[in-house]
């Protein structure tokens, strides 16, 4: 049993400096009707800014990542949040309680191919974690390397029931990604969440992961041209 949280010393600037922009914030918050006091977890990278700043607002916050590396790196750091490490293949139970809310960001399982069975499968498990009604969403941070598009994530969710919805927003005129541009031209990417609210009516684990299973060209191609589908490499 992963018992993921454990918080500590309060840090009362925390709140004030929110870890994405407040756009983006009020879209997953506001916009999917999350309330104080619901139960979020927080899976991947930059998942303990999240969780304190989310602590800070009065929810039931807990953090996983399937990165051992970045896991060992945070203990380091002593980070006030602890996080811990999850397989997302089956083996380990993520919660005692289910979730009103799963925000996911750059899992290592979602880095390569979204269409393959074994990433289908991660996001299935996850989904598993929520309360009927509840909502799962994908923040895409710009920088960060071999990420995928808007499309990607739709194609990658598609096979699975509830309400899709993807959204760019700009990137913050005060940022680096703004100086960046404005120095050297390079041309700031958007952030993006991709969420999917699933239906009231509860489902088991098993009909998740057979939701993953039998999605429209799961293991057969790639999402996006970043990785030959299968077929190119059996001609390999």
């Amino acid at each position: 049993m992963i018992h993921p949280y454990s918080s500590h010393e309060c840090d009362s600037h925390s709140a004030a400096n929110p870890p994405l922009p407040l756009r983006l914030l009020r879209r997953i918050l506001i916009g999917g009707k999350h309330t104080i006091g619901q139960h979020v977890l927080i899976a991947g990278d930059h998942c303990i800014e999240m969780a304190e700043w989310m602590d800070e607002l009065g929810f039931d916050v807990e953090t996983i990542d399937d990165s051992m590396e970045r896991l060992s790196a945070r203990r380091q750091s002593g980070a006030r949040f602890n996080i811990h490490f999850a397989r997302l293949d089956g083996s380990d139970v993520i919660a005692d309680e289910p979730f009103d809310l799963i925000i996911a960001d750059e899992l290592n399982l979602h880095r390569e191919n979204l269409l393959s069975l074994k990433s289908r499968m991660a996001t299935a498990e996850l989904l598993a974690g929520l309360n009927p009604g509840g909502e799962l969403v994908v923040v895409r941070e710009p920088g960060n390397q071999n990420h995928h598009n808007a499309a990607c994530w739709t194609r990658h969710l598609a096979c699975f029931p509830g309400r899709l919805e993807a959204v760019e927003y700009p990137t913050p005129f005060f940022s680096r990604e703004m100086l960046l541009w404005m120095t050297r031209g390079v041309r700031p990417e958007h952030f993006l969440t991709v969420s999917l609210q699933i239906p009231l009516d509860r489902l088991s684990e098993i009909e998740w992961a057979q939701h993953a299973q039998r999605g429209i060209l799961t293991g057969s191609v790639a999402c996006c041209r970043q990785e030959p589908s299968h077929s190119e490499r059996r001609a390999a």
